[in-house]
């Protein structure tokens, strides 16, 4: 793909919690947050021109301690690790798909506002919210995107996908497909064990040279973080070089982002369509507690399984789908199965018309 880095001045106005201890209990009491913050990202043209595609862009969000370049294999695209076999931006562009991986609000190069009371789901989605207009109008309305694209589709992945689900709730128009990675219904459960497990402490104690505000945490075990975001055996269902590199470029995670997103509110409005992939063995959307030694995830298989039961948060969706990404853990974009993801990912967009 032919790839720029751009910027993108936006401001919002969204309802995040009160406090933290409201956004778990209910998501009833809110409080206006107002701000201009810039979202940092990739704008990439696809290197097969495919007509049918040219205005149809995929919107990128990334999970939690990454950023856009989770999508291009951990660097740019065709230089991430081992080419380009992580890169979903790199099969989309073979597709024809122009791409926007981008930072989300307090992660890579974009704004980092207070890590508790910006930092939330709601004040990411209108984040987004605002990304995705100036998309959908083009250079005609002051956009650093070079057309008009008339369909959109938002993928995310854990974190990414959860803030997805905000858009899809709060915007229920903004997107015509929903891919959800590394996702299901069932979270809220896992928080404190994954917590405990990715030794998650406040980004200026676990690095010296951080200056990030208290509300920024960052994890402080790899082992601990080896096991929520993978699946192995090590060298059999991922490389662990790889692994290791994700680690030591590791982003942060605020206090907001965790608090907000606790409970998955349900997207009543969204007839959009949707489609689930998590890994089969997925810890962190399928597991029990998150805690480390407490074994793999299962989602379990057919109408019961959790990824099927996930459906219940999208009963007006034109059409909801799901896939348990075989022998892959909550990352599985950066697992030896990620071509294999990718390629089911893309058929289930050709086959709804994208």
């Amino acid at each position: 793909p032919t790839c720029q880095e751009i910027v993108i001045p936006v401001t919002i106005d969204a309802q995040n919690a009160v406090s933290l201890l409201s956004s778990v209990i209910t998501l009833a009491f809110s409080v206006p947050v107002r701000g201009d913050y810039n979202i940092a990202g990739r704008y990439c043209e696809p290197e097969v021109d495919i007509p049918s595609r040219k205005n149809t862009l995929q919107l990128l969000a990334h999970p939690a301690t990454y950023d856009r370049n989770y999508w291009s294999g951990g660097g740019y695209p065709g230089f991430g690790y081992d080419g380009d076999r992580y890169s979903w931006v790199s099969y989309a562009s073979k597709q024809g798909y122009p791409t926007f991986a981008f930072d989300r609000l307090g992660n890579g190069n974009s704004s980092k506002p207070d890590g508790v009371s910006v930092v939330q789901m709601p004040a990411q989605a209108a984040t987004v919210h605002e990304i995705i207009k100036l998309a959908r109008a083009g250079p005609a309305g002051n956009s650093p995107f070079p057309r008009a694209f008339n369909k959109i589709i938002h993928v995310g992945c854990s974190m990414g996908s959860l803030m997805a689900n905000v858009l899809n709730v709060e915007y229920p128009t903004d997107v015509d497909a929903t891919i959800l990675t590394g996702f299901s219904k069932q979270w809220v459960t896992v928080i404190p064990g994954f917590t405990l497990t990715a030794g998650l402490l406040p980004a200026q104690l676990v690095q010296s040279s951080n200056s990030l505000p208290l509300g920024y945490l960052q994890a402080s075990s790899e082992s601990g973080v080896e096991y929520l975001l993978f699946y192995g055996p090590p060298g059999v269902n991922y490389d662990p070089t790889f692994i290791h590199q994700d680690y030591e470029k590791r982003g942060t995670l605020t206090v907001g982002e965790a608090a907000s997103s606790a409970l998955i509110p349900t997207a009543n409005r969204y007839t959009g369509s949707v489609f689930v992939m998590t890994g089969q063995q997925d810890v962190v959307f399928c597991g029990s507690f998150g805690f480390q030694g407490g074994g793999p995830g299962n989602c379990g298989t057919g109408a019961y399984g959790i990824l099927a039961q996930t459906q219940t948060l999208y009963p007006r969706a034109s059409n909801y789908s799901w896939y348990a990404v075989p022998n892959s853990g909550h990352c599985w974009e950066h697992q030896y199965s990620a071509q294999g993801g990718f390629e089911v990912a893309h058929n289930w967009l050709a086959g709804r018309g994208y």
